[in-house]
């Protein structure tokens, strides 16, 4: 195994959890409380957290009743080629990935493999520390940040991906709101596919050549979890 992972130089996608980080409601999503400290022998701690905070994975079943749960998804769809789609330049808060930059980015690159997962760095995630700017509310009453469009997720279902990530809290971006459809998790996941919210570190990963491990707890019920996802990045 060591002789596997020196040929690599592993890269962290995942954000770390605590109870200042950004959430979806703006509240607190995580809480770690010791139960038990060090002066009575060993330290024991409980953990109370949302299911979708942090860096996270979305599964089918969160959209879908009776279709795949966290601890369902295949194995061999979790350990992955990657594509990364660089659209930091790009930058805006109701920036939305469209099929034109997927298209671009296969111009360039090469085509999207099928069994890969694609995912955007909008540079979105330099806000990770700044809770209020990374959720965006504005006077509209809704969250803006960085998305995709319903036609790129299309276009990623034809290549037959795995799934789609990003460095936001959603890869419905703006469109967000009560009583709004949510058309790329509705499209992604319908397809029995997943999604990866809260992405970090993009910036240090390739256009394509390099591999995720997404390891989410193997949780039977769950529609959602934490994750830590881990790009794996070939030194030969």
């Amino acid at each position: 195994m060591r002789r596997v992972l020196d040929r690599f130089r592993a890269v962290d996608l995942s954000h770390e959890l605590h109870e200042q980080i950004p959430t979806w409601s703006g509240g607190c999503g995580y809480r770690l409380e010791v139960k038990l400290d060090y002066p009575q022998g060993l330290c024991v701690q409980s953990l109370k957290s949302h299911a979708g905070v942090g860096t996270h994975i979305d599964a089918p079943s969160h959209f879908f009743d009776n279709s795949l749960n966290v601890g369902e998804i295949a194995l061999e769809n979790l350990i992955v080629p990657v594509c990364v789609l660089d659209l930091r330049q790009k930058m805006d808060p109701n920036l939305f990935v469209l099929p034109q930059d997927l298209e671009l980015y296969e111009k360039t690159h090469g085509k999207i493999a099928e069994n890969s997962l694609v995912l955007a760095n909008t540079g979105w995630s330099q806000f990770w520390i700044y809770p209020d700017q990374y959720r965006n509310v504005q006077s509209d009453g809704k969250m803006h940040f960085p998305g995709f469009s319903e036609s790129a997720a299309l276009f990623l279902i034809e290549r037959n991906v795995v799934g789609l990530g990003i460095d936001t809290l959603s890869p419905d971006g703006s469109t967000n709101g009560p009583g709004v459809r949510y058309p790329v998790h509705e499209s992604i996941l319908g397809a029995k596919k997943y999604i990866l919210e809260n992405l970090a570190n993009l910036e240090q990963m390739p256009p394509r050549g390099a591999f995720a491990l997404v390891m989410p707890p193997r949780s039977r019920d769950a529609t959602e979890s934490a994750a830590r996802v881990v790009g794996l990045i070939s030194s030969d």
